[in-house]
């Protein structure tokens, strides 16, 4: 758990993906949990942007609404997403 970060924004989930160093990328191996609108064309543009895909569906944990961090869309629940290196 001490790698995994709730993330409720678009910027904090772009920040939290993106190298300080594009010339030496670092990598944190994190997980984010945030939500996302079940739409394909949004994970596919999130992996696109920033490398990152949905790792975990949790389809037996509680609901909980919010908006997709991409599209601002309700979401009923949040995802996990990383990136692979």
């Amino acid at each position: 758990e001490q790698h995994t970060v709730t993330i409720d924004s678009r910027k904090d989930f772009y920040d939290f993906f993106t190298p300080q160093n594009a010339e030496r990328p670092e990598i944190h191996g994190g997980f984010a949990l945030a939500h996302w609108n079940g739409k394909t064309d949004v994970e596919a543009k999130i992996k696109e942007d920033l490398g990152v895909t949905i790792r975990c569906i949790p389809l037996d944990g509680e609901a909980e609404a919010g908006r997709c961090i991409i599209t601002g869309e309700p979401s009923a629940r949040r995802v996990v997403f990383a990136k692979s290196y």
